[in-house]
């Protein structure tokens, strides 16, 4: 071997050599995460300390850049291009309107959403991920299985569950929930809203026609003034009203169902991994709250004469 071919042989040597060593180096690389906040507010930070502590848990080296979709001054295409600079491996959007702003600019890198509830339900969301094929996450929305199950356990005589609600808005939700109610041996009694004046209307005779008031996320009935009206009429009429939440229960609702906000960040953590690991976005389903707690107002269950077990006093947020 000539000298000239002996000097090429030890260059390519050490050249193996040096990317052998690289390897390793690049494996273990932070990854890089991009944050996306709907607004700064506490359960948005429940959710990034859950999905956190996943991170943490699986041993991955991780460095997260947060962003704020928050404000009428954010320009999605201008937000969209500051996250691309960061070259992110994934990104992780926390409420509806960080979701929505970055699935629409963003498509080519993989997005995993956080605390979604979507005001026309189910639907829509899986709308979005059918159409944008690198987007999944983890809903907030209960099932309305899970709900009225809870709903049969805390009041076992109901059977005619009254809903309002404009069908604009979440006509698809009340359907399938319609469809729900009668394969649980329920009866659904829709309501249709699209006024205060149809609001006020709906009111009358209440408690002739349900047994109980359940909610879904509809913004033509919950203005402000709807839901005085809404808690007025229940009150008077003696019909138990399932609120959206704990401040529902709070002003005067029967009870609430309510979510982990950690747990679903959690959620949102195990399928990130999934997803850095090789999983396809598209191909892994988003994930529902697992994790469910009940808010019970004993001074409006006292008012309206409806007893409450002691095992679920036991396990529910009680409110006096």
């Amino acid at each position: 071997m000539t000298a000239r071919c002996r000097r090429m042989a030890q260059a390519v040597l050490v050249c193996v050599i040096m990317v052998t060593e690289l390897i390793p180096a690049f494996s273990n690389s932070p990854l890089n995460i991009a944050v996306v906040l709907s607004r700064e507010a506490a359960p948005y930070r429940h959710a990034l300390k859950g999905f956190e502590e996943v991170l943490k848990a699986s041993g991955r080296a991780y460095k997260l850049q947060e962003f704020s979709a928050e404000g009428v001054a954010v320009d999605a295409a201008q937000l969209a291009a500051k996250i691309r600079i960061r070259k992110p491996d994934l990104i992780l959007t926390i409420g509806s309107g960080a979701t929505n702003m970055i699935s629409d600019e963003i498509r080519d890198i993989p997005v995993v959403f956080s605390l979604v509830l979507p005001s026309s339900g189910n639907e829509s969301l899986r709308g979005m991920r059918e159409s944008r094929g690198n987007v999944t996450g983890a809903s907030m929305e209960i099932p309305i299985r899970t709900q009225f199950a809870k709903l049969r356990e805390i009041l076992p005589a109901v059977r005619r569950i009254g809903v309002l609600y404009n069908p604009d808005i979440t006509g698809p939700t009340v359907d399938s929930a319609m469809q729900t109610a009668t394969s649980m041996g329920l009866d659904l009694v829709p309501m249709q809203v699209s006024s205060e004046t149809d609001l006020v209307t709906s009111m009358d005779s209440l408690s002739e026609r349900v047994d109980v008031l359940w909610s879904v996320a509809d913004s033509t009935v919950f203005s402000p003034a709807g839901l005085k009206q809404i808690l007025l009429a229940t009150l008077r009429s003696r019909v138990p009203f399932v609120g959206l939440s704990t401040s529902f229960v709070k002003a005067g609702a029967l009870v609430a169902f309510s979510v982990d906000y950690q747990d679903i960040g959690r959620q949102s953590g195990e399928l990130a991994l999934r997803i850095l690991g090789g999983d396809d976005p598209s191909r892994i389903p988003m994930t529902v709250p697992r994790s469910i707690s009940l808010s019970v107002n004993m001074n409006t269950a006292k008012q309206i004469q409806v007893p409450i077990h002691e095992d679920i006093r036991k396990k529910a947020e009680l409110y006096f």
